[in-house]
């Protein structure tokens, strides 16, 4: 893996449903608890490597499993290869082991993975338009059609920034991709200080 590209092994979010309801407290004078540990979490990793591709990971988290679905929104996406097109899906799964992740389930906020060490499974489809080299980013989306500039608790693939870019416009070959990725980082404080990463397809 390219360190210099990769801060960290991706990021952990307290898992929240996007049918949450966001109604209004009214604070009471009773000192009220509600500090219940979390189980499920919300991984987004970007991880770089030496040739120049990159694999694009958001998958859910559940600290009393060992294996997970990638996200049914976003999934995966693999991309920066000059000699094959992009790959990008939402279908597959992610075993993590008996050993888990390192998240602390008494965080309620963003916290940085220090590794990861991961079995991919996945299947995808080429992305049949755009060129080869084609590196496809992220923007906040609110109706999973348009890019916003608002902050949503959805996101999506974009190539130009303005329109999602989702797995339902793509309809190119269908490959599978199989492989391990194991990543420990050197700016996250736990953890070896090297890094390595594997990953066929």
């Amino acid at each position: 893996m390219d360190e210099s590209k990769t801060a960290n092994c991706g990021t952990a979010t307290p898992y929240s449903s996007s049918s949450a309801s966001t109604s209004t407290t009214t604070t009471t004078a009773s000192n009220s608890s509600t500090s219940a540990t979390t189980t499920q979490f919300t991984i987004v990793s970007r991880l770089f490597y030496s040739t120049g591709d990159y694999v694009y990971l958001k998958f859910l988290y559940d600290s009393s499993q060992n294996q997970g679905q990638i996200d049914s929104q976003q999934g995966f996406a693999y991309s920066g290869s000059l000699t094959a097109k992009p790959l990008v899906a939402n279908y597959g799964k992610i075993t993590w082991g008996g050993s888990g992740m390192p998240v602390d389930t008494t965080i309620s906020g963003t916290q940085a993975l220090s590794y990861l060490t991961v079995s991919l499974d996945l299947i995808g489809n080429e992305v049949s338009s755009g060129g080869a080299g084609l590196a496809l980013t992220q923007c906040y989306t609110t109706d999973e059609v348009n890019c916003t500039s608002a902050t949503s608790s959805s996101m999506c693939y974009t190539e130009n920034g303005t329109t999602c870019f989702n797995t339902q416009s793509v309809s190119g070959t269908m490959v599978s991709i199989k492989g391990d990725v194991n990543c420990t980082s050197n700016t996250v404080t736990t953890g070896s200080a090297t890094t390595t990463s594997s990953s066929s397809q």
